[in-house]
């Protein structure tokens, strides 16, 4: 989940592993005993993701310390994010002022500083470390940032602005469901296996409204069920004989399924001689 400038960057990673399917094997096999049970292919899975976000938080923290002080103000970041020219108005509304500059800025732009600001005190504070750069940079992976989350959350799909994120709002801006699969859903009955980015997301009392608990465990744990569906997905291709074990044989006529998920681009896997 990054802001603004970093959005619109591309730039990916450099590889987490590289290295031939026996020893990715053997990394995966946590306990081992010779073959990979589906839960170890899954915690390995969601890892090596948590790994990539952090690794490009630590890339991103590297190319906002202009000055190589092992920390980034914010100004430092202010200066890329926002261009140089709107500096010292993301530095008067970080102290709580308004100023005309601000006003006269598109919204997006607008939301996107006040978003910065409040991740950026909720993180750190003024002057950040890499760690704190970290948690700014992706919150969802920090249990201290839960609230920061939830507050991003109301500001962008309470739409009428009562101080509640109705079942209609949400479902219906993000996802784009129809009132009647809006109302299936409320009623458990919405089959949300062609919508990944929904998992973890439940109306518990029906009552048609996001509590911030219900909001609160979706935005945390969305991520983490999505890599984990992705991975019992994926043992289940490699385990050709069903017998609820990957052996080293199995993982390696399959390893192209790794090369094709959603970690396979920083992921490689070498032949074997």
């Amino acid at each position: 989940m990054l802001l603004f400038y970093l959005t619109l960057t591309t730039t990916f990673p450099t590889l987490l592993i590289s290295s031939s399917a026996r020893q990715i094997f053997r990394e995966i096999d946590v306990n081992d005993d010779n073959t990979i049970s589906q839960s170890e292919l899954g915690a390995w899975f969601n890892y090596q993701d948590v790994e990539y976000l952090k690794k490009n938080a630590r890339e991103h923290f590297t190319m906002f310390d202009k000055n190589h002080d092992n920390a980034v103000t914010w100004e430092e970041y202010a200066n890329i994010a926002f261009g140089s020219n709107h500096v010292d108005t993301c530095k008067e509304v970080y102290d709580n002022k308004t100023p005309p500059e601000f006003s006269k800025l598109g919204k997006q732009v607008q939301d996107a500083i006040m978003t910065a600001v409040r991740r950026w005190r909720a993180a750190g504070g003024f002057s950040m470390s890499q760690e704190e750069f970290t948690g700014f940079t992706y919150p969802e992976l920090f249990q201290h940032m839960r609230n920061i989350v939830v507050a991003e959350a109301y500001q962008t799909y309470d739409t009428n602005r009562d101080g509640k994120v109705s079942a209609e709002e949400l479902l219906v801006k993000k996802f784009k469901l129809t009132s009647r699969q809006v109302e299936e859903f409320s009623k458990g009955k919405f089959d949300i296996k062609e919508e990944p980015n929904m998992l973890g997301l439940k109306d518990r009392n029906g009552n048609g409204i996001f509590e911030k608990k219900e909001l609160s465990y979706w935005l945390m744990e969305n991520r983490r069920l999505m890599r984990k569906k992705e991975s019992e997905g994926l043992f289940k291709d490699m385990d050709s004989d069903g017998n609820t074990r990957v052996s080293l044989p199995e993982f390696r006529s399959n390893s192209n399924k790794i090369r094709w998920s959603s970690i396979g681009r920083f992921i490689d896997i070498k032949e074997e001689l």
